[in-house]
Parts: C-alpha cells; sequence; structure tokens
C-alpha cells in the first residue's frame, strides 16, 4: 500500500555507503510516498549537494558505519540552518538516539523499516525542521526589534539634549516626523543620530582649525 506523505519537504536524500541498503532505502521511502532526490556514497558529495540546494531535503544518514564521523556530518550539515535529518541504524539506541539529536538529527529510524515507520520519521523530521526555522525567524525579528528600539531611544537622547524636550516631547516629535514623511520611525531616528554625528564632526574640525 502506498501512503502519501503530508508535509513538505518531500523529496529525499539518502547516504549509505552501502549500494544495497540505498536502492533498498529508496524503494522503501517510495512506498510510503517520498520521492528520493539523490543518493550518496561519499559525505563530501552530500555536504556539496545541501549547500548548493536551494530546495530542502529530508536527509536520510546512516549511522550503522562510521558512527563518529556521521554525527560530525550531520553538525557540519545543521550548522548553518535546520534541516530533517533521520539517522539510519540497525537497532535501537537510546545513548545514540540522544547523541544524534545533539548533532542536528530529528529522528532514529532503525532499519528494517516499514513504510509507515519512514514515513512518521519522515514527518517528525519535517515538522521539526520547520518549528526551528520558525523559532530561529522570531528569534531574528525580536533581535531586529530590539536593534530599532536601541536606535530610536539614542535619538530621543539626542532631541533631549540638542532641543531641550522632555523624553515624551522628543518621542512625539520622532512619531511625527515618521508620519509626515511616511517611513519607519527607525529610519528618522537613523537620520537624527546621523545628522548629530554630523554636528560632532564639523564642531570638532572647527575646534581644530581655531586650535591652529
Amino acid at each position: 500500500m502506498e501512503h502519501q506523505a503530508d508535509l513538505v519537504p518531500i523529496k529525499v536524500c539518502i547516504l549509505s555507503a552501502e549500494a544495497g541498503l540505498r536502492q533498498r532505502l529508496a524503494l522503501d521511502c517510495a512506498a510510503a510516498g517520498y520521492q528520493v532526490d539523490q543518493e550518496f556514497s561519499e559525505d563530501q558529495q552530500l555536504v556539496e549537494f545541501i549547500t548548493a540546494s536551494d530546495g530542502d531535503h529530508i536527509v536520510l544518514i546512516d549511522v550503522q558505519h562510521q558512527r563518529e564521523e556521521r554525527l560530525q556530518l550531520m553538525k557540519r550539515l545543521s550548522a548553518k540552518r535546520p534541516l530533517a535529518i533521520v539517522a539510519l541504524t540497525a537497532e535501537a539506541d537510546a545513548s545514540l538516539g540522544a547523541r544524534a539529536v545533539q548533532a542536528g538529527a530529528q529522528v532514529l529510524l532503525v532499519s528494517p523499516a516499514s513504510a509507515d515507520d519512514i514515513c512518521a520519521a519522515f514527518s517528525v523530521a519535517a515538522h521539526q525542521q520547520a518549528k526551528h526555522l520558525w523559532l530561529e525567524s522570531e528569534i531574528n525579528y525580536l533581535r531586529d526589534k530590539l536593534a530599532e528600539r536601541k536606535l530610536i531611544e539614542k535619538a530621543k537622547g539626542l532631541l533631549m539634549d540638542s532641543a531641550r524636550v522632555s523624553e515624551a516631547e522628543a518621542f512625539r516629535l520622532i512619531q511625527k516626523q515618521s508620519q509626515d514623511k511616511r517611513a519607519p520611525m527607525v529610519d528618522i531616528a537613523k537620520l537624527i543620530i546621523s545628522a548629530s554625528e554630523m554636528v560632532k564632526e564639523a564642531s570638532r574640525s572647527r575646534a581644530a582649525q581655531n586650535a591652529t
């Protein structure tokens, strides 16, 4: 019975040094409703493919052999961005499973695996990848908002010093400029900071000239 995967990415990359295992895994993945995009026998081939690829793949990595090398490989692959990685082993091993997750895998799949097992493992891996990507996006958003807030606070301080206004009045001035120019408040803040730095530089140049 053919299973239909309900999550993206549905393309799969398989890494195993054993040709027979790669072929069997490709057939099992197809039975689970997943398209095998590439098969690799060497780690570097997979690294180069994932690095050059624009799309997302579920990465099925055989860790039955060269276990330490494959764990290091998963760390390399997931260092830049979250990937949907499934580690394949010959037996259930809680210790290996924990190490695989720490290295970047989401699931430990025990071979031989049925189409149901593969579908479940791939679904979990894809869900976890999507969750990690969302969390990274939220972190980046909050980091950007914090940076913007710091710029606005700095611009407010400059207005308070130069125009002798209160903090609330300085905020309203930036807000009004933002509305009048239809520009984000952070852009107005950057203009205020830039203008203040130009004034300071001009003052330093004048002072240097007077000193000579």
